[in-house]
């Protein structure tokens, strides 16, 4: 247990003179006082204590991961109970699990804590062993992979996927990592080194545990059905707050995808190679039958996108560049035929049956595992076939290769609020984003979460951002909502230009995958002409490699929605954000179509209560890549014309630090960069009318 020196406020020992400033000096890392960690801290432990719900923003640099941490220590000392901390980003749990709470262990004798990762991150030895017996049958690559895996396996750690110092692959991981359906628990010769169980008993014992989204989400599903993954809880802290609705509209919904199903079928039977579980399989028509509902598969996706309506053009097999709608709305009534879904089933009930008769007991679970997700799949795809239920949301997703079917609620407040809020003593929710407008309100988080009660607190960033960073207006460029084609034309100039007056270090953010690729193509050649490295999403490096190559310095990297956030690269290195355009949600997209609706029938403006709300949170998060430390200085560029242009344009601005804004038009092709405005200048406007903003310099 903790140590009596935490009993009282924890706040105290967040102090100029306390244990924790001496904890950071003794490892050479200066200690800064900050009176918004410290009200944070106060504010947390006071939900603990009187057992109610917290919403806290803490602008970038309060330090909130010791605001919380502290007093949920605490409150597992005083309940007797375990505090999970819930993240949205493998970086913040990094920091918590390899830096926070190392560092507090110095002070707090006795803390204990846990990282929990949902089953498949964890390798299965069982798995691995009877993999690598079978490597002869598999392509070089996935040999090679295979073999890379058993290497790492002998080294200390979790045990988990992101612990490998390189990726091995969906398709080589697919095979050795741990499944629910694949595990023989005690009985396994591995279990008592098993990580994935070992993970398990340290979360069972520990005080405070360190899980994702998913994983809390997750278990709210397995607790509505009886089990669960955590133990009894005293209170839950939700971080990176703002990622929650997705995430559990993810796991509350259903998605069967084609290139998943596929990849289970070739596991099963290669016929190309002849390879996979069943080639030593005495019963030649059983491959035959998982070749058929293979062609069946490919057969039924390749046809659907260009069946719905706006799909004709898009097909079902992605081209990679992003091209099309991604995301087509199902129809009434439904074009899933129940013929394919029961496909799957009987075909898992034979392999679970024919398992049972085969002698090796690891290829008979094997071949058991693989045919209870067939028979899963077939399931979802059966609940795809009739009327849409009420609530709920059906479409197919066409960004990969191959489509994925998907339904998902349309709201997930009302089963977060039954399962999750209504069942913790406290929950804390946080973020650097989670208040919209002016002055902050949390009511837009409020109602997409569900959350009824909650006390509120508002906390600025201790950053100086009027003398430490800078906002840069782009004048003169179409608007990209009604001059599209005009708009892609003249970004990837805008973007050079921008890029230009920094030399470099920095990051483009953009919010579609075929404007970013080209722009990557159109400057990739005057990029490496001015010396500069271009870095770009999807391009073969993983993001942590992309941003580890940003660190170094002298490059440009250009990412979509997973760089909008969790990026923190201080210094020098990035001393540029520059958006390309507002990041709205696609208009067109099932879901956010159907939550609009939802908002319409509740009497409702969409657009203030629901788009406006989202791109003012991305907004802020895209801002919030700059300035990491008190020392890094720089400036954000916004490249669409609508924040001026736009009446909502003041809300969205608003919403971000205050710092000097500085108007800049748009320069032709080929024509010398524009001075910087003058300090006086008025930020002139398009046109008259109520949506102009008025003359302003600084916010």
């Amino acid at each position: 247990m903790i140590g009596e020196g935490l009993a009282g406020d924890p706040a105290q020992w967040l102090a100029p003179g306390g244990p924790v400033a001496e904890a950071l000096r003794a490892q050479g890392v200066p200690f800064e006082p900050r009176a918004q960690q410290v009200a944070m801290c106060s504010a947390v432990h006071e939900a603990f204590q009187q057992d109610r719900h917290l919403l806290v923003e803490a602008g970038t640099g309060v330090g909130k991961t010791f605001a919380y941490l502290l007093p949920a220590l605490l409150h597992a000392q005083r309940t007797g109970q375990a505090v999970a901390v819930s993240t949205s980003s493998i970086a913040l749990q990094e920091q918590l699990v390899r830096r926070d709470l190392p560092l507090l262990a110095r002070v707090l004798p006795g803390l204990d804590w846990a990282l929990l990762k949902g089953r498949g991150n964890y390798l299965c030895l069982r798995r691995m062993h009877a993999a690598l017996a079978e490597r002869g049958l598999f392509e070089g690559d996935l040999r090679d992979r295979l073999e890379d895996v058993a290497a790492w396996s002998e080294s200390p750690g979790e045990g988990s996927r992101q612990e490998m110092p390189s990726d091995p692959g969906d398709a080589a991981w697919d095979l050795v990592r741990a499944e629910r359906d694949n595990c023989l628990g005690p009985r396994c010769k591995h279990y008592e080194v098993c990580s994935y169980q070992a993970s398990r008993r340290r979360a069972q014992q520990a005080q405070l545990i360190v899980i994702n989204h998913h994983l809390l989400v997750s278990d709210l599903v397995l607790r509505r059905g009886g089990g669960s993954m955590l133990p009894p809880l005293a209170a839950v802290v939700v971080d990176e707050a703002h990622d929650l609705e997705e995430v559990a509209a993810e796991h509350l919904g259903t998605r069967v995808s084609a290139s998943s199903l596929v990849q289970a079928l070739g596991r099963l039977w290669n016929a190309r190679n002849r390879s996979g579980l069943l080639a030593a399989h005495a019963d030649a028509a059983l491959r035959a039958e998982v070749e058929a509902v293979r062609g069946e598969v490919l057969a039924f996706f390749d046809g659907l996108a260009a069946s719905l309506p706006g799909g004709s053009r898009a097909g079902a097999r992605g081209d990679g560049r992003g091209r099309g709608p991604t995301a087509l709305a199902f129809p009434e009534p439904s074009p899933v035929p129940p013929a394919l879904g029961e496909r799957l089933k009987v075909l898992g009930g034979v392999l679970i049956d024919r398992a049972e008769g085969l002698l090796a007991g690891g290829e008979a679970l094997e071949q058991a595992a693989r045919g209870r997700s067939l028979v899963v799949a077939g399931e979802a795809l059966l609940g795809l076939c009739g009327p849409t239920p009420a609530g709920m949301v059906r479409w197919l997703d066409t960004q990969g290769r191959l489509p994925a079917l998907c339904a998902a609620p349309v709201d997930v407040g009302p089963t977060l609020q039954q399962a999750l809020w209504s069942q913790v003593g406290s929950a804390v929710l946080t973020s650097a984003t989670l208040a919209t407008g002016r002055p902050p309100s949390f009511d837009y988080l409020r109602g997409r979460l569900g959350v009824a009660e909650a006390a509120e607190c508002v906390l600025g960033s201790p950053f100086d951002y009027p003398r430490q960073a800078r906002l840069v207006l782009v004048a003169g460029l179409p608007d990209p909502s009604r001059e599209s084609h005009a708009w892609e034309q003249a970004l990837p100039e805008a973007v050079l230009a921008a890029v230009r007056a920094t030399q470099g270090g920095a990051l483009v953010l953009f919010t579609s995958r075929s404007s970013m690729q080209a722009c990557a193509e159109a400057l990739r050649e005057p990029l490496a002409a001015d010396g500069l490295e271009l870095l770009v999403q999807g391009e073969g490096l993983d993001r942590s490699q992309l941003l580890e190559r940003l660190r170094e310095g002298g490059g440009v990297l250009m990412g979509l929605a997973s760089f909008w956030q969790g990026v923190d690269v201080p210094g020098d290195a990035l001393r540029h954000v520059i958006i390309t355009r507002l990041p709205f949600q696609p208009p067109d997209h099932p879901l956010q179509q159907a939550r609009s609706r939802r908002v319409e029938e509740l009497g409702g403006d969409p657009f203030a209560e629901l788009s406006l709300p989202q791109a003012a949170l991305r907004l802020k998060q895209g801002f919030g890549r700059l300035v990491r430390r008190s020392t890094d200085h720089g400036r954000v560029t916004i490249l669409d014309p609508r924040t001026r242009t736009k009446g909502y344009g003041r809300t969205l601005l608003e919403s971000l630090p205050a710092c000097p804004v500085e108007v800049q038009h748009a320069t032709p092709a080929g024509a010398p960069p524009p001075e910087p405005a003058a300090p006086d200048e008025e930020w002139p406007v398009d046109g008259p009318g109520p949506d102009d903003l008025p003359p302003a310099r600084t916010r």
